[in-house]
């Protein structure tokens, strides 16, 4: 059974939009996340979080907003049962992005350790970005159906 050139090109663009999907997501993660967090690792020569005052909660709160968006937007674009997989996935590789470049960042151009402390916000950061990003997906679906997205 032979397939049709049309069908080809349906799931060839169905094929692209998956990847939108996942894509746009992580794009906008990052975009904000990563000068945000670098003005926080770098504010007045050592990261806000070591400083005594509580100012590192701007940053943690501008990227808890960015993981919200990202999955808000998947939500939006996916419009089903599968944003909030999608949202997910997205969020992942985002985080695994921001965790390989702070272990570059830390054992190859700072020279540093990783203290436990870190390890454990690390966690703590990559467990809220997913749930973030899951809970975005929820409203950003939402905000489809409102608009006859899907």
């Amino acid at each position: 059974m032979a397939v049709s050139d049309a069908s080809v090109g349906d799931d060839r663009r169905g094929r692209k939009r998956r990847w939108a999907d996942i894509a746009v997501p992580v794009l906008v993660e990052l975009v904000v996340s990563v000068p945000t967090l670098l003005i926080e690792e770098t504010w007045h020569g050592r990261p806000m979080i070591d400083q005594r005052s509580a100012l590192w909660v701007v940053p943690a709160c501008v990227v808890a907003a960015a993981f919200l968006a990202g999955g808000a937007i998947a939500g939006y674009r996916r419009g089903s049962a599968g944003a909030a997989w999608r949202a997910t996935l997205a969020a992942s590789l985002a985080v695994a992005a921001l965790l390989v470049a702070d272990l570059i960042r830390r054992f190859w151009l700072a020279h540093e350790t990783l203290p436990g402390g870190v390890a454990r916000l690390w966690y703590v950061g990559a467990a809220a970005a997913l749930v973030l990003s899951a809970a975005g997906s929820q409203i950003g679906r939402l905000l489809g159906l409102r608009a006859g997205h899907r």
